[in-house]
């Protein structure tokens, strides 16, 4: 595979050491200064992302991130760009993402930790809010902890600040579905209280070792998150300490109002948890077993672990269904484009004309908030979840209708995509 740099290049005062890997908006290397050598990570935009807002959205990483200093927030050195490509020189962080380290440890992590992590998260989380900014992709494959029991806050790829230029378009969305508060599934704009939203995602996560919203179908996820139904965390833990899911519980709260109104009064729970617990910091044994996966992975060769450095900027929806992995993706330059708008309409780009032979594919089609029916013409075919089969190429033509919404028309061709998921409009 061609990569943008080689080995031993120059990027400013850095050299290329090492290749990590690749991500949603290009590609990760590791770097190391040639006076100090301090090591870094080097993120550079690709050509074959250069489009679609893809641009913007790097730059508004970069002007955010260098607006940001604190000792749990990854810093940002330097930002230049090398033959027309944007490169953004930051922090480099040896250690594992939260992900990484549930993973490994193959069981929710210690309290000790849970309680560590979660309150240095929240410290980010409350300075970036004090400086006017919403991360909008809190999640455990964006935190890190570091060798010397750092934690560190990754990937400000679509943090909304400021001085941010309006790069979501109206009644569209980002972020990681399995995160992502109810308001913003039924197409709301994001603030703060979204953020304490996926804090509680993310607590749940640690406490218990899966996330607290999942599904087989991408209509009933939506509908889970948008009741906020999931099994209570003592249920799956019951070791969990009362504070825990309480904390939880306030966090995962269906109505914004009746979340913490802000990360400082969430942090101040976080702190009052830290200190009833003893000796609260990383765990030996979860640090042992991720590194020794991060180890299998390295001999391996370079995968996914541009995530762990940010690299992977671009989330839309990202999500694993089903015991077969179906990932609801987007293998099109055009639907690329409209996901990093940040739209939860996905709608496939055209493809050739079907053939008698094409495969016959199962597509689900779903929206976002509750059910809706599912017309062709005017013959009601069934309600979402709806799932439809259509063979490689067809074009789909279909009416979702629901008392009280406009029609929506549903018109796409079948592609490689499984999933397909639509907004009804009053």
């Amino acid at each position: 595979m061609s990569r943008t740099f080689d080995i031993g290049c120059t990027i400013g005062e850095y050299r290329i050491v090492d290749y990590v890997g690749a991500g949603g908006m290009g590609e990760v290397y590791r770097a190391v200064h040639s006076k100090l050598a301090r090591p870094a990570a080097v993120k550079v935009l690709t050509q074959a992302t250069q489009g679609g807002g893809f641009v913007e959205r790097f730059f508004n990483e970069a002007r955010i991130q260098a607006s940001l200093q604190h000792p749990n927030v990854a810093t940002l050195y330097d930002f230049c760009e090398v033959s027309g490509q944007p490169c953004i020189i930051m922090e480099y962080v040896d250690g594992q993402t939260v992900a990484e380290r549930i993973a490994a440890y193959r069981d929710a992590l210690p309290v000790a930790e849970i309680v560590y992590v979660f309150e240095k998260v929240v410290e980010a989380i409350d300075y970036i809010h004090r400086h006017g900014v919403i991360h909008r992709d809190i999640k455990s494959n964006n935190i890190k902890v570091g060798a010397e029991g750092t934690v560190k806050l990754l990937d400000f790829g679509i943090a909304k600040g400021q001085t941010s230029q309006n790069l979501t378009q109206a009644g569209s969305v980002v972020g990681t579905l399995h995160y992502m508060a109810p308001e913003l599934v039924r197409g709301g704009a994001a603030d703060e209280r979204a953020d304490i939203w996926s804090l509680g995602v993310l607590l749940y996560e640690m406490a218990t070792g899966r996330v607290p919203f999942d599904s087989d179908t991408l209509g009933d996820l939506c509908d889970r998150i948008g009741r906020a139904d999931y099994t209570p965390p003592a249920r799956v833990n019951p070791r969990l300490p009362r504070e825990v899911t309480q904390i939880i519980s306030r966090c995962l709260k269906c109505n914004p109002a009746e979340r913490y109104r802000t990360a400082s009064d969430l942090l101040a729970d976080a702190r009052r948890l830290s200190r009833a617990v003893s000796q609260p910091g990383p765990s030996e044994a979860v640090s042992h077993a991720a590194g020794e996966q991060a180890e299998q992975v390295r001999s391996s060769g370079p995968s996914g672990l541009a995530l762990a450095l940010g690299g992977a900027a671009v989330v839309v929806v990202l999500l694993v269904v089903g015991a077969v992995g179906l990932f609801v993706f987007l293998s099109q330059p055009q639907a690329a484009a409209e996901a990093e708008a940040g739209t939860v309409k996905l709608l496939a780009s055209s493809s050739p004309s079907p053939s008698p032979h094409a495969e016959e594919r199962s597509i689900e089609i779903a929206v976002t908030d509750g059910r809706a029916d599912v017309f062709r013409g005017e013959s009601k075919l069934g309600s979402t979840p709806y799932t439809h089969k259509a063979r490689l190429g067809e074009r789909v033509r279909l009416t979702l209708r629901r008392d009280g919404y406009k029609d929506e028309a549903v018109d796409f061709t079948v592609t490689e995509k499984r999933a397909y998921m639509f907004t009804l409009s009053k």
